[in-house]
């Protein structure tokens, strides 16, 4: 009511995985806790959340409405049959989960078959809510994980290992051809050629101001194969419409505050001076060329 008049778009939910899973099941954010009901239900009422809030924007008058879900390339770590059902199954609950329900209005079997008895009662009535139709899609992509099995461990049975690519500081795996795999599957199965969006995509690099300047050329290689990889989707027919990189500024990283700088322009957490850095130069330039897409 207050902003509507004033916005182009509106995203219900941001990373509704994160809130859910990473919150509820795995503990790494608000609420901390590590109770599959618990994210089960939070799973389940995040879309419901999404859902109502669709129809209400709508009712409104508000259009060009989507959601945000982060997604991960998802590869085994061997090829035993133990190892690639994990990775299956966690491909499931981090890459197939949300965007099932909204595009079908059902969850992916191989989850819900350990899911379902953990989700609220009477959860099949809210699908129809859940799978109302959005505008566009975003799409928040960083790395690849390896999954393994761990048969002794809690369900689902899984852990994650390093990968062999090189990694950034969140130690995660950088894997660019993910990104093309992932537009192409999302518009090839669920989306077709609904709008989408690179709502996120980014680097956290130990940047440390030099001579008073910041020079992170390793940050400038990711972008680069980053936004290769969005064209090779584009070129392939993905209806992908923009590319927003994750972040202006060195920001409050979740549950790992200031520790993790993802920006093209350094903070100093101190002073709160604001130096742009290689990258934020390289971003700009590319963007303003006459052949840009």
């Amino acid at each position: 009511q207050r902003l509507g008049d004033r916005v182009a778009s509106i995203a219900t939910i941001n990373e509704p995985f994160c809130v859910a899973w990473l919150g509820h099941f795995e503990g790494q954010h608000a609420p901390g806790t590590k109770d599959r009901k618990a994210a089960a239900h939070a799973m389940h009422h995040v879309l419901l959340a999404h859902g109502e809030a669709v129809e209400r924007l709508r009712g409104m008058g508000i259009g060009n409405i989507g959601i945000v879900l982060n997604f991960e390339a998802v590869r085994a770590g061997t090829r035993s049959d133990t190892d690639q059902h994990a990775a299956r199954l966690r491909d499931a609950i981090a890459n197939r989960w949300f965007i099932e329900a909204i595009c079908t209005a059902k969850y992916p079997a191989l989850a819900l078959e350990w899911l379902e008895p953990d989700l609220p009662r009477g959860w099949q009535a809210d699908m129809g809510s859940i799978g109302r139709y959005i505008d566009w899609l975003g799409v928040n992509y960083y790395t690849r994980n390896t999954i393994v099995a761990a048969p002794d461990s809690p369900w689902p049975g899984h852990a994650q290992q390093p990968g062999p690519l090189p990694k950034t500081d969140m130690g995660w795996e950088i894997y660019p051809q993910g990104l093309t795999d992932l537009l192409d599957w999302l518009s090839r199965t669920h989306v077709g050629d609904l709008p989408i969006f690179i709502a996120e995509n980014g680097m956290a690099r130990r940047d440390q101001p030099v001579d008073g300047r910041v020079h992170d050329p390793e940050r400038i290689a990711f972008i680069a194969d980053h936004l290769r990889a969005a064209l090779a989707a584009l070129e392939s027919g993905v209806n992908l419409k923009g590319f927003f990189y994750w972040s202006l500024l060195d920001n409050f990283e979740w549950a790992l505050g200031y520790t993790k700088r993802f920006g093209l322009v350094h903070v100093d957490y101190e002073t709160q001076t604001r130096t742009p850095k290689s990258s934020y130069a390289a971003f700009r330039s590319a963007y303003a060329r006459p052949d840009a897409r």
